[in-house]
């Protein structure tokens, strides 16, 4: 097979074209981020935006810019970002049959998203292995590992 030069480079040319749309379409195929596929997922949804978060009536937490204001101020700074990442970011395994629990028990927290007329209101269940969290307004349920608790709600929350 003789080609001339600038044949050889367009055989070069669709080669290396081929090459990519194959690297593309199966990485596509190996990563594709389906949550559909997945039995894990987050509190919120992935652009939701945290207005304020309040525990038990007892602590407000609100957004103030980039930053965060606790009140009454039992816990700032970046002791406070990190929660209120864990609140944004924590992946829990979605429950189909939850376990008999008492709700008057429940931990309630309300969340205020950007764009929503109404708060989500969560209950958080502490048994003896997991955190379960219900969400009343999806009537879901979330298994998180029980060490999840404590970056959610750190110990300074519940100090009195």
């Amino acid at each position: 097979m003789k080609l001339s030069r600038t044949g050889w480079n367009n055989v070069i040319i669709f080669s290396v074209m081929i090459f990519i749309l194959v690297i593309n379409v199966t990485n596509k195929k190996l990563y594709s981020s389906d949550n559909k596929q997945s039995n894990e997922r987050t509190l919120f949804s992935k652009h939701a935006v945290i207005l304020s978060l309040a525990i038990n009536q007892q602590v407000t937490i609100e957004r103030i810019g980039r930053t965060w204001r606790a009140t009454p101020a039992k816990i700032s700074g970046q002791a406070l970002d990190q929660m209120m990442l864990s609140w944004h970011e924590t992946q829990g395994i979605i429950v189909t049959e939850p376990p008999a629990l008492d709700h008057q028990m429940a931990l309630v927290v309300s969340v205020e998203l950007a764009g929503e007329t109404q708060s989500q209101l969560l209950n958080l269940f502490i048994t003896n292995n997991e955190l379960l969290i219900f969400n009343q307004q999806q009537k879901k349920w979330l298994s998180f590992p029980l060490a999840i608790f404590s970056q959610l709600i750190p110990n300074e929350i519940l100090a009195s």
